[in-house]
This record gives structure tokens, C-alpha cells and sequence, in this order.
């Protein structure tokens, strides 16, 4: 499928909104919402931008790719998946799993083969790396007057450093990641931009 659907897009859309509001609730505390509203909504829509961007483009990166070696691809929400993100963001505890949904990817004509595999895998995590350079690169050459019109450093080192995040974790040579993938693919590939995510995520993160 080539485009993307309404109801493709509602899902991604309502994926990404409960990411922000999890992480919000995980950071602030279910109990302490009711009192600190405004802060809550600020920081819904902090990661709203700061990860939202990321996932959408990293997924869709997924889909297009696979549309152009010819194959069916759709964004499909997993409601397990959103309801233990939120289980576990009420807990009183740090740790998030996120996984609200995935591209789902079928052959048309034919198997998708493991270059093909290897390359759409590879395309979410070189999205978010793309990601976290043009924000530092935005963020070196802007001016404080403009920085701060678009949101400030916090945001733009934030979102530099919530990709390179997004791309390590989902280079993990763990299935169905993308890593696993990208490694059966090509070990060189994997291993060469595996290096330099991790070196931007060192360097990003200390910013």
C-alpha cells in the first residue's frame, strides 16, 4: 500500500499521543496529575515533539522503504502493547517499555528477501540518527533568540538525543527488532553504523 491510510494514520496519531501521556504519567505520577496538571500537560506535549516526531518518521521510514521494493506495508497499533506501557508507567518505578505498534510488512509477488529485510530494518534507525543530527546542527547554528522561539536547547538537544536513543534500542540484535534483521543482513553494515550510533548517543547525551 502506497500512501497512508485514515485509518493508518489515526492509529499512528493515537499511538504517539499515549507515548507522551505514558512517559508524562511515569515522570510526574499517577497520584499527583490532579495537582500538577499544568506541568503534565507541558510535558505530554515536550515528548509529544521530542519523541513523537522520532517514532513517526522511524515507522513510516519502515513502510516506504518496503513500498519501494514493491511490498505491502501498514502501521498497525498493538492495544496489549499500549495497555502495558501504561501499566507500567502507573507502577512506581522508572522503567518503560515501549511498543505501541509496529509496520507490518507482507511480500507481494514473491518473499521478501534478507537484503530486502536487512535495508527496510535499517531505514527506521538511519531516520532517527538523520533526526538527531539536523536537530544538533540545528541547534549550533540558531541563535538564542530563535532557539528559544522554537522551543529552546532542552527540546532540540532532547530530541537529538531521544533518537539516537530510539536507533540504538532498535539496533539490538534482539528479534523482531530491527537489528536482528539488519545483522543477518549485512554484519559489516550492522556493525559500522551500530558504532556510530552508539558514539552519537555518548556525545549527544552529554551535550
Amino acid at each position: 500500500m502506497i500512501g497512508i491510510s485514515n485509518q493508518e494514520a489515526k492509529e499512528i496519531l493515537i499511538s504517539v499521543i499515549a507515548i507522551s501521556f505514558a512517559l508524562s504519567i511515569n515522570a510526574i505520577g499517577i497520584f499527583s496529575i490532579v495537582g500538577q496538571l499544568q506541568e503534565f500537560i507541558s510535558l505530554s506535549s515536550f515528548f509529544l515533539v521530542a519523541l513523537g516526531l522520532g517514532f513517526i518518521l522511524h515507522e513510516l521510514a519502515h513502510k516506504f522503504t518496503a513500498n519501494y521494493f514493491g511490498h505491502y506495508a501498514q502501521f498497525k497499533m498493538w492495544t496489549k502493547g499500549l495497555g502495558f506501557m501504561f501499566l507500567l508507567a502507573i507502577l512506581p518505578t522508572r522503567f518503560m517499555f515501549i511498543a505501541p505498534g509496529a509496520v507490518y510488512i507482507h511480500g507481494e509477488g514473491g518473499p521478501i528477501s534478507r537484503k530486502e529485510n536487512g535495508i527496510i530494518s535499517i531505514a527506521g534507525p538511519v531516520t532517527n540518527v538523520v533526526i538527531a543530527l539536523l536537530a544538533m546542527g540545528a541547534l549550533m547554528v540558531s541563535g538564542p533568540a530563535l532557539l528559544s522561539a522554537l522551543g529552546g536547547i532542552e527540546l532540540w538537544s532532547s530530541i537529538a538525543w531521544i533518537n539516537t536513543f530510539l536507533a540504538l534500542f532498535n539496533l539490538l540484535p534482539i528479534y523482531p527488532l530491527d537489528g536482528s534483521k539488519v545483522l543477518a543482513w549485512n554484519p559489516i553494515i550492522y556493525g559500522a553504523f551500530g558504532l556510530f550510533t552508539l558514539a552519537l548517543f555518548f556525545t549527544f547525551g552529554g551535550f
